[in-house]
């Protein structure tokens, strides 16, 4: 049973999934040159983040959590100190070119306030635009020429 995680210059390690979480996590952040101190999870290839960081202690299986022959995007977790969120950042360095559909993903997970703001802006967008003068000139002249042009 093993994973494979991705990192680096289009690196690949495989971890071997019959240990403990807490073993795994450790045997990632040397095998793929990182500080021990650094907060790190992985990401599946439908964007969902494993929650690793809370999990880092854990004596549970890491195949409890990981699923085996799965690829992983090794991601480091930053906190902000001031409001608490946590910012993903991708350690594989070609990310958006090689997983571009996981892009946008690990964007609204590290930016959730404003991805709440972008759906709000467009959904006020759509509302201005469909009572716009513009549209409601259409509206008239459609509804005139219904009225003088019935239909047959």
């Amino acid at each position: 049973m093993f994973v494979t995680v991705l990192f680096g210059d289009s690196k690949m390690e495989m971890f071997n999934l019959n240990c403990k979480l807490i073993n795994f996590i450790h045997n990632l952040k040397e095998r793929c040159g990182l500080d021990f101190k650094e907060c790190v999870d992985l990401m599946d290839s439908s964007g969902r983040v494993m929650n690793l960081e809370a999990k880092q202690h854990s004596v549970d299986a890491a195949s409890s959590l990981l699923v085996e022959r799965q690829y992983y995007v090794l991601l480091q977790v930053c906190r902000d100190d001031d409001t608490g969120d946590r910012k993903y950042v991708s350690l594989l360095n070609n990310f958006s070119q090689s997983h571009p559909e996981l892009t946008e993903l690990l964007w609204k997970l590290s930016n959730p306030d404003k991805e709440q703001d972008r759906k709000i802006s467009s959904l006020r967008r759509g509302r201005t635009q469909r009572s716009s003068p513009a549209h409601q000139t259409r509206s008239k002249n459609l509804s005139g020429r219904n009225k003088n042009h019935p239909v047959q």
